[in-house]
């Protein structure tokens, strides 16, 4: 198997959003909801997902921030393009979550969403290793 490669997605939530992404997010994970948390399983595993983290950075006194999703897999641009693209139903669900709640529309992404890491550090027993971009 390939290593994973990590993404992150990141989008400005409003208030009024705030509350329906996190009931969204809540459905997604809750325990006794088997049939959402086992439709989510067999899409992520279908799309080759093996990691979805997903963080709200709280910017605004009043509700509201910057979501933050992270997604590994091997190829993450192709996973965003299946799922964009899927017709199976709960990817279509997800999807029009994703554009209703956050304006975020999969399709449109493109490879935009694959960024440019310009630095990262990791403890590598005991030494220190860092990666930066290097400019063209």
């Amino acid at each position: 198997m390939a290593a994973s490669r990590s993404l992150l997605l990141a989008c400005d939530i409003s208030a009024e959003q705030e509350e329906p992404w996190r009931r969204l997010l809540q459905e997604l994970s809750d325990a006794g909801r088997k049939e959402v948390e086992e439709e989510y399983a067999q899409s992520r595993r279908r799309l080759g997902i093996s990691v979805e983290s997903v963080w709200l950075l709280p910017t605004k006194p009043r509700g509201g921030g910057m979501t933050v999703v992270c997604l590994e897999a091997e190829d993450p641009e192709r996973v965003l393009d299946e799922l964009a693209s899927s017709d199976a139903p709960f990817d279509s669900f997800y999807s029009g979550r994703m554009r209703k709640l956050l304006g975020l529309d999969l399709a449109r992404l493109g490879r935009a969403a694959s960024g440019e890491l310009l630095f990262a550090w990791r403890d590598d027993d005991g030494r220190g290793e860092r990666e930066a971009s290097k400019s063209p």
